[in-house]
């Protein structure tokens, strides 16, 4: 799981870093990494903690990190959560395109 890695290095934080918190083995988190092994469900909830992330993000079901969670609290339905995470893939120049999109559609549902 290259994410574990990418999560980790964020943080700064060394493999002996992440097993210490964690309460594992550095071999087991090389493993994790690298694929040799898989978490088991505890500790993937402990590292979506520990990373203010998804579960979900961690094992490569989205690519958003954001605990969804975080999202319901903002008041965001599923739908609106969906666009969200379209949009951030967006170049600049194709999020101006999509806003100006909307406004249309918007302007239009007005009249």
């Amino acid at each position: 799981m290259e994410r574990i890695a990418e999560l980790r290095k964020s943080k700064h934080w060394n493999q002996v870093a992440l097993a210490m918190k964690l309460n594992v083995s550095q071999y087991l988190i090389s493993a994790y990494e690298t694929g040799r092994h898989q978490p088991g469900i505890e500790t993937l909830l402990q590292m979506a903690k520990l990373f203010n992330v998804s579960v979900d993000y961690i094992i490569g079901n989205t690519d958003i990190k954001t605990p969804i969670d975080a999202f319901a609290k903002d008041g965001l339905t599923e739908d609106e959560i969906e666009l969200l995470s379209i949009f951030k893939t967006l170049t600049k120049k194709e999020q101006q395109r999509a806003i100006g999109m909307l406004l249309a559609l918007q302007s239009r549902t007005e009249q």
